[in-house]
């Protein structure tokens, strides 16, 4: 029988390990349920009974998260849980026709609501992704770091693309084509979706490079395409977009197209080049 080597340090799938990840993205989505729970009570599109039992269920999260953190599976199932069905719960309240879209909830609440929603969608796919990972392999993660710089800017560019489609949330609200000619709510969730796969194929690439790849390149291809389709050919242009809402959010667009110009770029090179190596 082979003895192991001593101090083997077991490799995950992720750059950080998965109960780190965890622990920032359920915390941080945690955060922002909150933060909504109180704007939705502050523009009565829910009474106190339900204020009082999701503030409870979000004590149990916090629980859960504690718990996952610290590698019991019963706290990386809640986690995992408790976070896909607030993304549920969040999606057919304010992403979809409703009352409380979120078009009509910035109207009552302020644009902050909107980032916070936005990011909130993220934070949960993070959160449900983590919580899949950990199951396998908590403490695990790659040592290798030649990727680091991909990750930084997935970061960046997800940070950049909530603010991007916060922004278009406001211009929609003015009666101007913000997401072209998609309703406010399915451009905005789209938008969250997109960012969180950018950032998870970040993470992802290291160990799993063509998959990660793979995901760098679909998310960055959709944020170049809605860059040209809104602010090039149509839509919003960005000297509009600077006279109606500041010189600040047409440079964030900007920013967040460059950023994923360069990464989809870098994303098929390591797509293309395996391929082209093995045909030599």
């Amino acid at each position: 029988m082979q003895a192991r080597p001593a101090g083997r340090i077991r490799q995950g799938p992720l750059l950080i390990p998965a109960r780190v990840l965890l622990l920032f993205s359920g915390l941080l989505a945690l955060a922002l349920s909150v933060f909504n729970l109180f704007h939705e009570l502050h523009a009565a599109e829910v009474d106190r009974n339900y204020t009082i039992v999701a503030l409870a269920i979000g004590v149990v999260w916090l629980a859960s998260i504690i718990l996952a953190f610290r590698g019991q599976p019963v706290g990386v199932l809640l986690t995992g849980a408790l976070a896909f069905s607030d993304l549920g719960a969040i999606a057919t309240a304010h992403f979809t026709s409703t009352a409380g879209a979120i078009g009509s909830y910035v109207l009552k609440e302020g644009l902050p609501v909107a980032a916070a929603l936005i990011g909130l969608v993220v934070a949960c796919v993070l959160t449900v992704m983590a919580a899949i990972v950990c199951w396998g392999n908590a403490t695990g993660s790659s040592r290798r770091r030649e990727t680091l710089p991909l990750l930084i800017v997935a970061a960046i560019g997800t940070l950049l693309a909530v603010l991007e489609a916060t922004d278009n949330v406001h211009l929609a609200g003015q009666a101007l084509p913000g997401f072209g000619t998609t309703a406010a709510e399915d451009g905005a969730f789209s938008a969250a979706i997109i960012a969180a796969l950018w950032l998870v194929g970040g993470l992802w690439i290291e160990r799993v490079r063509r998959r990660g790849a793979l995901l760098i390149a679909l998310a960055t291809f959709m944020v170049c395409y809605s860059f040209v389709i809104l602010h090039v050919r149509g839509g919003t242009p960005l000297n509009v977009i600077a006279t109606k809402s500041g010189l600040i959010w047409a440079v964030i667009a900007a920013a967040v197209a460059i950023l994923a110009a360069g990464s989809l770029v870098v994303a098929l090179g390591l797509l293309v080049i395996p391929i082209v190596r093995r045909t030599r």
